[in-house]
């Protein structure tokens, strides 16, 4: 049986925002949205267009797992006063994505000047890392705060306190 790396070093070894989503992170859902959103209105409009709008696909994809899987009662959380669906907020997943996919939008079109190639070159490898995720890290809660919220991962928190 052979198995497929799913992810590819995306925290250390990304050139590019468009190289840490499109070559490195989740590499079995970019083949899906890339198949099935991006190529597909790739054929009709530019890419700005096609990346924004498979952007956008992964955003209501992710809205629809906080819905379905954090909205309504969850059994099994041992303090069911901690679990308060109100506080979770729709649409910062989608927010989130919608962002990256502006961030790559922007990245196209810096790309085209000699001298942010210039720099893309000339950068320690780990500073380019850090430019990357810093690109979307600051917007990382509009992903993650759901979860959180949503106490999706409860049974990890206690983990901690062990450490």
């Amino acid at each position: 049986m052979k198995v497929q790396r799913n992810m590819n070093n995306p925290l250390l070894e990304s050139t590019s925002p468009s190289d840490f989503w499109g070559r490195r992170w989740n590499l079995m859902v970019h083949g899906v949205l890339k198949r099935g959103m991006y190529k597909p209105i790739r054929q009709y409009s530019s890419s700005t267009i096609a990346s924004i709008a498979t952007f956008t696909a992964s955003g209501i994809l992710h809205e629809w797992i906080v819905h379905s899987a954090l909205m309504y009662h969850r059994i099994g959380i041992p303090d069911e006063s901690l679990y308060k669906p109100d506080n979770i907020a729709l649409g910062t997943p989608f927010a989130f994505f919608l962002w990256n996919g502006i961030v790559i939008s922007i990245e196209k079109k810096l790309g085209r000047f000699k001298f942010v190639h210039y720099l893309s070159l000339k950068l320690p490898r780990p500073v380019v890392a850090l430019l990357i995720l810093m690109s979307s890290l600051p917007f990382g809660v509009w992903f993650a705060d759901p979860y959180y919220e949503g106490r999706l991962f409860w049974d990890q928190e206690g983990l901690l306190w062990t450490l």
